[in-house]
């Protein structure tokens, strides 16, 4: 998802700039998918039963896939609020990710965001409507720790402009 669509799509207003996993993170996360693409080429090589060439593909084909989105915005920010990509609930949404990963980032208004965990996999939101409170699980842990500093402090001062 690029930030024209992440404009189109979301009433967030223009997108300032985004934010991504730390560079070390995604290094050594295609340095793995490498590894392991290179192990299913190699097997295939060896193989003989059609069957098991094909779940070697699968592997090449899902690790070319995972090379390619490592570096991808996890969290989008805007004028109005922050566009942030929320962390798959099961198995089932996890492959769903692979075909729609737009379906996967939700816009939170600054006024509305609490906080985060101490950890940075949950997000906290008010809900304005009813006073409730919604708890969103995202994979904000590998972000480096300036990028989560420079959030936070972007929230606390866009949070708190209408007071």
């Amino acid at each position: 998802m690029d930030k024209a669509a992440v404009e189109r799509r979301f009433p967030c207003g223009e997108v300032e700039e985004y934010i991504t996993n730390y560079k070390v993170v995604i290094i050594i996360m295609r340095l793995f998918y490498l590894a392991l693409a290179m192990w299913a080429f190699w097997h295939s090589r060896h193989g003989d039963i059609w069957n098991h060439l094909m779940i070697d593909y699968i592997v090449i084909i899902f690790c070319l896939w995972r090379i390619h989105h490592q570096g991808d915005p996890v969290v989008y920010i805007c004028n109005k609020g922050i566009v942030i990509r929320r962390k798959a609930a099961d198995f089932f949404e996890r492959i769903d990710m692979v075909w729609d990963v737009e379906k996967y980032y939700n816009y939170i208004p600054y006024g509305n965001i609490v906080g985060f965990t101490a950890n940075w996999e949950e997000i906290h939101v008010a809900n304005l409507n009813d006073g409730g409170l919604m708890i969103i699980s995202v994979d904000l842990q590998f972000l480096r720790y300036a990028d989560k500093m420079r959030l936070l402090s972007i929230i606390d001062d866009r949070g708190h402009k209408d007071d």
